[in-house]
């Protein structure tokens, strides 16, 4: 046996060879916009995620997953503090015992207002709700060494 129709080419009876070129209309959405990076500003994609998130939460406005994942897309992607603050907070409370978002608001405080005493608290929490998430974990020790780092600056 060859190793071509070993493959599956040749014979034309298998389908297992090269996929044929698809016409612009098979294509996915994302594809067609060029991809996550494609010929479309980043703003444009950016304001269509938002659009997304909002509708979404038009629809569930109270799920702590969404409230989550829009807080953490303000503030890592828009850049939006005080937005991403609000969210956070419904976030919180829908779930107070989320862990992840109790570590997500932490990190906010730290990064947007440098309070490490209403950080810490938040992180503190986060441990207590999840012990044993590494992200949380990981989350909280990356916050201690900053602050620990900051500390021995000022003295």
């Amino acid at each position: 046996m060859s190793l071509r129709r070993r493959r599956g080419g040749g014979g034309g009876s298998s389908s297992r060879g090269p996929a044929a070129p698809r016409a612009p209309s098979q294509v996915g959405p994302i594809a067609r916009r060029g991809g996550a990076g494609g010929h479309r500003g980043g703003r444009a994609r950016r304001s269509e995620i938002g659009d997304h998130y909002r509708e979404m939460l038009e629809s569930s406005p109270d799920c702590s997953l969404l409230l989550r994942n829009y807080a953490k897309y303000l503030h890592e992607v828009e850049r939006d503090a005080e937005r991403a603050e609000e969210y956070y907070a419904r976030a919180i409370l829908a779930s107070p015992g989320d862990g992840e978002v109790l570590s997500l608001y932490g990190r906010l405080i730290w990064e947007a207002e440098r309070d490490g005493d209403r950080a810490a608290l938040y992180f503190e929490r986060a441990v207590n709700a999840s012990p044993d998430d590494c992200m949380v974990l990981g989350s909280y020790a990356r916050f201690l060494w900053e602050a620990g780092e900051e500390d021995e600056e000022t003295v």
